[in-house]
């Protein structure tokens, strides 16, 4: 799935299918009575591991706030 546009959620069953504006279409397990809230980040993209690449975005984003906080330390310093 394109990690760009609007993604339509719809139950079927137990079952939660997502849609995105390409038409590609997966479908997900869904808890039995519960409902299954997805809050997508635009930067994964859906046809590809999922794991692999939030795991890799969470690093990113580590390093970027680790290297934001040295920022602002050093301007405090001068």
């Amino acid at each position: 799935m394109p990690a760009v546009g609007k993604v339509t959620v719809v139950k079927v069953g137990n079952d939660i299918v997502v849609s995105d504006e390409s038409g590609a279409s997966y479908t997900f397990p869904g808890p039995t009575g519960r409902p299954l809230l997805l809050d997508i980040d635009p930067r994964i993209d859906l046809t590809k591991p999922i794991y692999e690449q939030a795991m890799k975005l969470q690093a990113k984003d580590k390093a970027a706030a680790a290297r934001q906080k040295k920022r602002k330390r050093q301007a405090a310093i001068a």
